[in-house]
């Protein structure tokens, strides 16, 4: 049954990626005949937690020119890989294939976006995705406002903060 291996698989994957087995974990990858998109997205995952961020782009392009379909999960796991890398070019390119395969609504995918956003201290950008968002999310506004405090925005972080609770959204630990 191909489809409760491919299951098998994509469990061993995330297992050695985090027992930090990363080349098994990507021998093991390569070895699946056919991969669904699960089994792409979990190796994307494990390269980017083992800070194989590089690959973990790379192998996004090649995931699409696979035209495997992408979800929040593989697009939070690669907006962390390009935010590690201050891959600001990348991002752009990623966040402008989410908007042409209509994910940008996506609370997750957004945050992720504004968290990489902030993390290549492009903070224009990072505010026009939060202004966007039709739903924002705690995580979505802790995402600005981690970002505003690490680059000396103080007063935008304060006024951001009230809008946030105005707007129905209780800080949580992270936020705090």
């Amino acid at each position: 049954m191909p489809g409760r291996n491919v299951v098998m698989y994509n469990t061993m994957i995330t297992r050695l990626s985090l027992c930090e087995m990363i080349e098994d974990s990507k021998r093991l990858f390569f070895s699946i005949k056919e991969k669904d998109s699960i089994s792409w997205t979990t190796m994307i995952t494990g390269l980017t937690q083992n800070e194989l961020d590089r690959e973990a782009i790379d192998l996004l392009r090649d995931m699409r020119m696979e035209g495997m379909a992408m979800d929040q999960y593989t697009f939070g796991s690669v907006f962390t890989a390009c935010g590690s890398l201050l891959a600001l070019k990348e991002g752009k390119q990623i966040h402008a294939f989410i908007i042409r395969t209509n994910n940008k609504d996506n609370v997750f995918v957004v945050s992720a976006l504004v968290d990489m956003y902030c993390k290549c201290k492009s903070i224009t950008y990072a505010e026009a995705a939060l202004k966007r968002m039709t739903r924002k999310n705690v995580v979505s506004w802790t995402a600005i406002l981690v970002s505003y405090g690490q680059n000396d925005y103080s007063e935008e972080a304060v006024k951001l903060f009230c809008d946030m609770q105005r707007n129905g959204i209780d800080p949580d630990e992270f936020t705090l």
